[in-house]
């Protein structure tokens, strides 16, 4: 079967397509995890130290992923093995009704899921070397186009069944996604032939890492992500405070992910077609301007409706925003720890973003509402943006041009 399977696979680009979209619907029930502790009686507060944990949890194992990935060089494998360990620790949440036993699941499943993203954007780009011609934003298309429509299916099934009812169809689709990742998936830059352009430097690959390290311009990048994250990720993850506050409900949260990835799918385009010789920095800034419009949007917003045209302004400043970060990154780090760079950034984004920025969250959130938290994000993107323009310096093939 498995010999049927490998002879008879669709080409490179389809295979790459399809395993971006499943991966990413794959994780569209476990991001719901809020929601499920919400279901159970959790408050804003303790999702707020939920989602700190989770955070630091992600800190320190999205980077020794992202390093055991750059070793074996493989992000794929890797991927799969934590794909499949998360959606172990995700379903055996449907055995509990515990609150704390639920959390405690979730903190497992964190610990493998965290790095399942950022791994599927190293293999991509080491894809988009390999595959002459293949722009990045086309393939990664497929994450806003499958992902909207898982969020579109649970909308509908956590507002009928709850949110619980998302976790058995999460796992079963995880189970496809390991299975194309392993049997059918394996792509160009790891067959090892030397005309796809795709040079591992693996003996190098401590001492890359180290420069990482040392690299001020690195580090001042980790900052700048950071801040933004603090601006941004609260409002992902206290959503269903807004859509409370303007008298919505749980299963309202899923649909506007799903709006959010309808707005996704043009800028995946014209970032592939037009945004291609575009300074990152560029693209950065503009998709901040977009989150700026984003949050302005949400602390007017009084209706279901407002809230929902609100968040379709991020759609644009996620996909320029980052698409310019991982631009600016490729530029900057060495391609022998391409995931561990791109896992480095993800856990710096979740130190600042996500513990501190969630337990900030939780406590305004709670106490004060929902426009005191945007303010606060407006404030933090703020600071964000002087950095990119003021600090943040051009990449490195920018100052080579």
């Amino acid at each position: 079967m498995i010999h049927f399977v490998r002879r008879f696979a669709p080409p490179p680009v389809f295979k790459l397509f399809l395993f971006m979209g499943i991966v990413w619907a794959a994780i569209a029930g476990p991001l719901s995890s809020v929601l499920i502790l919400k279901s159970l009686g959790a408050t804003s507060q303790q999702i707020g130290a939920f989602s700190a944990i989770c955070a630091v949890i992600s800190m320190v194992f999205q980077p020794m992923w992202g390093f055991i990935s750059d070793k074996i060089g493989s992000p794929r494998r890797v991927l799969c093995a934590c794909l499949g360990a998360s959606a172990v620790f995700f379903g055996s949440v449907l055995l509990t009704r515990n609150i704390y036993v639920a959390a405690g699941l979730f903190f497992l499943d964190t610990m493998f899921r965290c790095c399942v993203i950022p791994l599927m954007d190293s293999h991509t780009l080491f894809e988009v070397k390999a595959i002459p011609g293949l722009q990045y934003n086309y393939i990664r298309m497929a994450a806003s186009l499958f992902y909207g429509v898982a969020s579109l299916v649970y909308s509908g099934i956590i507002g009928a069944q709850g949110a619980m009812a998302v976790v058995p169809i999460s796992v079963g689709i995880a189970v496809v996604a390991v299975l194309w990742g392993v049997f059918v998936a394996k792509g160009a830059s790891e067959a090892g032939k030397d005309q796809v352009g795709v040079q591992r430097a693996r003996p190098s690959l401590k001492k890359d890492a180290a420069f990482l390290l040392r690299n001020g311009r690195f580090i001042g990048f980790l900052i700048f992500v950071s801040v933004w994250a603090l601006a941004t990720m609260p409002l992902y993850t206290f959503i269903i405070d807004y859509v409370t506050a303007v008298g919505g409900n749980p299963g309202h949260v899923p649909l506007i992910h799903a709006l959010r990835c309808v707005g996704e799918l043009p800028f995946h385009v014209l970032v592939g077609f037009a945004g291609r010789r575009m300074d990152s920095r560029k693209l950065m800034f503009i998709g901040m301007c977009f989150w700026l419009a984003h949050m302005v949007g949400l602390f007017f917003a009084n209706t279901f409706f407002w809230l929902a045209a609100a968040n379709f302004l991020a759609s644009p400043g996620f996909i320029l925003g980052f698409t310019g970060r991982l631009r600016y990154l490729s530029e900057l780090a060495p391609e022998s720890v391409r995931s561990t760079s791109i896992t480095l950034m993800g856990a710096c984004e979740m130190g600042l973003g996500a513990i501190a920025g969630n337990l900030i969250a939780g406590f305004v959130s709670g106490t004060y509402g929902t426009q005191a938290l945007t303010l606060i994000s407006i404030a933090a993107l703020c600071v964000s943006m002087a950095t990119l323009l003021f600090v943040l310096g051009p990449s490195r093939s920018s100052q080579s041009a």
